[in-house]
């Protein structure tokens, strides 16, 4: 099965530079989707993110993963690389400003890695894809 792409919109009435600030705090990324808990984050002295390991629990199996720097345009766009055992991919959460406050878009790529992730990915994937558009809204309303 071919890797898989989730990705949805919200608003709030945040203004961009409040959200910015929030993605750069590793306990925001507890609400994103296939996101359960921030283990290990990395932040730099400017208090910048620069990567984390998480972990996830997918039919019933927790795993742990890593998120990578993989994109990072200030106060529009963050993007991080995905890696488990099991899975790899990117998730990526661009800002842009509206009339109401700021759109957040988020997008997922998502692929088994491994034998027994390729064997496990299309109940995987039937679980993100699921609970995306819900989860998204919850995080980005948390925000």
């Amino acid at each position: 099965m071919p890797g898989q792409s989730f990705a949805h919109s919200a608003s709030t009435s945040k203004d961009v530079d409040s959200v910015w600030a929030e993605l750069d705090k590793p306990a925001t990324w507890e609400g994103i989707p296939g996101v359960d808990r921030v283990i290990e984050a990395k932040v730099d002295e400017q208090g910048r993110l620069q990567g984390f390991a998480f972990s996830s629990k997918v039919g019933g199996t927790a795993y742990r993963a890593t998120a990578s720097p993989a994109g990072r345009e200030e106060g529009r766009m963050m993007a991080w690389a995905i890696d488990s055992s099991e899975l790899e991919g990117k998730i990526t959460v661009r800002l842009e400003p509206n009339s109401d406050g700021t759109k957040v878009d988020v997008n997922l790529e998502a692929d088994g890695a491994g034998l027994l992730g390729s064997l496990m990915f299309p109940l995987i994937a039937a679980a993100i894809g699921s609970g995306f558009p819900s989860t998204v809204d919850r995080f980005v309303a948390d925000l």
